[in-house]
């Protein structure tokens, strides 16, 4: 989500930012032996040819985790997820779906609110962006649809195992314990595992911990896709490889769908040179 405006925070205040970026990332490319430019969570939003981009790039990841928690928590509030019943499945879809257009028109509604309760400010305008679901990300990707497939398929071999699909991401549940949740950024799939930071190898894995985030306290091992996995003493029973990939579909369908949120934005207008 490249597009985000940025107009809001000052110069300086990227500047300070991306001082402190650039020495972190120098650091840990020191103990790495290596550049490690481009590794880290925030490096999907990158847009190189701008002032500060590490700062904005963060700042743009930031945001996005905080839209797509606002959303999960309002799907959360509104109803606790049940895995128990696989046989009313097409029950939970219409649930499901139900949950995500109240949580989506509960954050559309303060939009409205904004902008209707509010004066523009001089030298600003409302425009329309779009709020991306964790479907609508991968039907826009081929990429991730390739990951998507291989990770999923890896999960569900572990037994008793069973997935579902929320506004921002998917989950993955044996019995009533969360144990991995796949999400994604505009070009990187991200997966959540129900680890203990502490306990895992930094020397052998890279990994973020994410466990202070409200969202990700079942799950607070962030990594890119890797060949390892833990299974929590489950026997791998094997599945029936499935392809997991999605046919393209443009925003206009994906709004009509519901996987894609309009909404306004107040952004500086931008003077022609």
């Amino acid at each position: 989500m490249n597009g985000k405006d940025l107009s809001g925070i000052s110069q300086q205040e990227f500047e300070k930012q991306q001082h402190v970026l650039d020495v972190e990332k120098w650091l840990a490319s020191e103990r790495a032996g290596c550049d490690l430019c481009g590794t880290f969570p925030w490096c999907g939003q990158c847009v190189k040819a701008e002032k500060y981009p590490c700062a904005k790039a963060k700042l743009r990841a930031e945001m996005e985790r905080a839209m797509d928690e606002l959303v999960d928590e309002i799907i959360e509030k509104e109803k606790k997820k049940d895995f128990s019943s696989p046989a009313d499945e097409s029950a939970k879809i219409e649930d499901e779906t139900a949950l995500r257009e109240i949580a989506e028109d509960e954050i559309a509604a303060a939009d409205l609110a904004k902008e209707t309760d509010e004066a523009i400010p001089e030298g600003y305008e409302y425009v329309v962006r779009y709020r991306r679901s964790f479907q609508a990300k991968l039907i826009q990707s081929e990429l991730l649809q390739d990951l998507y497939t291989e990770v999923k398929n890896a999960l569900l071999t572990l037994g008793g195992v069973k997935t579902r699909m929320c506004h921002g991401s998917e989950n993955f549940r044996a019995g009533d314990k969360k144990i991995a949740k796949l999400a994604a950024g505009s070009k990187k799939l991200w997966l959540y595992l129900a680890l203990d930071p502490n306990e895992c190898d930094e020397a052998r894995y890279r990994f973020e911990d994410v466990s202070d985030v409200k969202a990700h306290r079942e799950t607070p091992v962030r990594v890119k896709i890797t060949g390892s996995r833990h299974t929590y003493g489950l026997a791998d029973v094997g599945c029936i490889y499935t392809d997991f990939h999605y046919s393209y579909k443009t925003d206009e369908q994906l709004v009509e769908e519901g996987l894609i949120k309009p909404y306004t934005a107040l952004v500086k207008i931008k003077t022609k040179k």
